[in-house]
């Protein structure tokens, strides 16, 4: 390596890495998808392709742009011990964005919000109401609400989130939460989403909460 190449700095967060890496799989096989469909057109294939590959090209360049911003999912991924740390220092919490919804019951609807630890307690508070037409709005009962606020040694953990279930599931008092980490737009939740949370899942169970909901 020559004197003005520098090689850059390991991650010292395995997760966030291998969150990363998977993101890469996944845009690259889209690309490749969309790269599939552009050829099929060129060479005369339907029009009825078009709007499609059109559609895909979008979510694709969209998906291409986080991942370029590094504002995806994967850049919150948990280091390693990193909700021990936050119960032994005050004022050292974690918060992330989160989609919410509720497993069953009278409340219905996913929202968006802030998934949050500190001092051993886990809350999920509803995104605050707006006045710009987006978000939750002003018409929302339970904008700014924490509609998850608990002891972690209170709750109970579902299973623990895969590709196929990338969602962090938890139960408090009856209530089921289903915890998304990853936007619904997000090519890569099933994979990307489903490693952040996992890593939520190991942590929590690390703490106290307990792994008895069923599959």
């Amino acid at each position: 390596m020559s004197g003005g190449e520098r090689r850059r700095p390991d991650d010292p967060n395995p997760l966030r890495t291998r969150a990363r890496a998977r993101r890469m799989a996944v845009m690259l096989g889209w690309w490749a998808l969309l790269l599939v469909g552009l050829f099929w057109l060129t060479v005369g294939g339907p029009l009825v392709v078009l709007l499609p590959v059109g559609l895909v090209a979008v979510v694709v360049a969209a998906n291409t742009i986080v991942v370029v911003r590094h504002t995806g999912p994967e850049e919150s991924a948990l280091e390693p011990e990193r909700l021990a740390r936050a119960d032994g220092t005050r004022g050292d919490g974690v918060a992330v964005w989160a989609s919410r919804a509720p497993h069953a019951g009278a409340e219905r609807g996913r929202r968006s919000g802030t998934l949050a630890y500190e001092g051993r307690r886990l809350s999920f508070t509803v995104d605050p109401a707006t006045d710009t037409g987006t978000g939750t709005g002003t018409g929302d009962a339970l904008a700014g609400v924490a509609v998850l606020d608990a002891p972690v040694r209170e709750l109970e953990l579902g299973p623990r989130p895969t590709w196929r279930r990338p969602a962090l599931v938890v139960r408090h008092q009856g209530t089921t939460h289903v915890l998304d980490l990853a936007p619904t737009f997000d090519l890569g939740a099933g994979v990307v989403g489903a490693a952040v949370a996992a890593g939520w899942w190991d942590q929590l169970a690390e703490r106290g909460a307990r792994a008895t909901m069923a599959g």
